[in-house]
């Protein structure tokens, strides 16, 4: 009964979308054209370089020599094996989808587990560092509150990733040294792969700027209509943020919970990453929810 309640309701809604784009047309064809601009613009400048780099760095070993000098110390901080301290490093500095990319990378060479890559995603979670900056910069006009939003966004993930340290990775399966493949072939077999994934994240951008859109049209409230958008769209939600004219305290509360969050587009991404390898999808959303809440905490007790 539930299924079936379940299938009614995404037909009646898919029915009325359906309605909405013959009736807006000209709305959901800029949609289309801004989403595109978007990934061209700004996300594929960021993340296709960031992919064909990763590979390259994991198949001349680079895991490898980093887990030598950093692994000890994340070992006896967050109890994490040698991949998850491989995963978390390269996560801080590229972002995320990114780090759904690596993950991915890390099952298919059965260097971790689906359920330990679903513990890992959930601290393993940071939006790309620039581009925030630029983001909060746009909002706030404030370098200092725009790093210290930022801080507190990695620190509090660095929290979640202390909590969950009694997580029993599996120790049998370290980095160890492997003769690379010759760089023509990886290069090769790494254009794929990450084009292949670019494409999927083109795809959940613009079909999650479309829902906003067909929200957009019913919802007439700004405020309102920058809290739907913020928790599907996380870029779209700052940009609406920024023209929003609420107090200030409260605008910083929201972005805070906007990038904590990531937003349903984000989430859509790492799942269709990871989506052939059955990772639990659950710990990631609760701990986005978590997070949201403890930074958002930290920020008002740091105010």
């Amino acid at each position: 009964m539930k299924n079936k309640l379940q299938n009614y309701l995404f037909l009646f809604l898919t029915l009325l979308f359906l309605l909405l784009i013959f009736k807006y047309n000209i709305v959901f064809k800029n949609c289309i054209i801004e989403g595109s601009s978007l990934f061209f613009y700004q996300v594929f400048p960021t993340l296709f370089p960031m992919f064909i780099i990763n590979d390259l760095l994991f198949n001349y070993n680079f895991g490898y020599y980093l887990n030598k000098l950093l692994h000890t110390m994340f070992a006896k901080i967050f109890k994490m094996n040698s991949s998850a301290t491989y995963i978390l490093i390269l996560s801080l500095f590229s972002g995320t989808p990114t780090n759904a990319y690596v993950t991915a990378n890390f099952i298919e060479n059965k260097l971790i587990t689906a359920k330990e890559a679903g513990i890992i995603l959930t601290y393993a979670f940071f939006i790309n560092p620039l581009f925030l900056y630029n983001m909060l910069q746009n909002i706030f006009h404030n370098s200092s509150l725009s790093i210290k939003i930022i801080f507190i966004c990695y620190v509090t993930n660095l929290v979640i990733a202390f909590v969950v340290k009694k997580y029993p990775y599996s120790q049998n399966q370290p980095i160890t040294f492997k003769k690379p493949l010759s760089f023509s072939n990886c290069l090769s077999l790494s254009l794929n792969k990450s084009l292949k994934t670019l494409l999927n994240i083109l795809g959940t951008i613009i079909f999650y700027l479309i829902l906003s859109a067909g929200l957009n049209i019913f919802i007439k409230n700004n405020l309102l209509n920058c809290l739907f958008n913020g928790f599907l769209e996380v870029t779209g939600g700052l940009n609406k943020l920024a023209l929003l004219n609420i107090n200030f305290k409260l605008k910083q509360i929201l972005a805070i919970i906007f990038i904590t969050f990531g937003g349903f587009s984000i989430h859509t991404q790492i799942k269709g990453i990871i989506i052939d390898y059955k990772v639990p999808y659950l710990p990631l959303f609760l701990a986005r929810v978590f997070q949201a809440i403890l930074a958002t905490s930290i920020f008002l007790i740091t105010t």
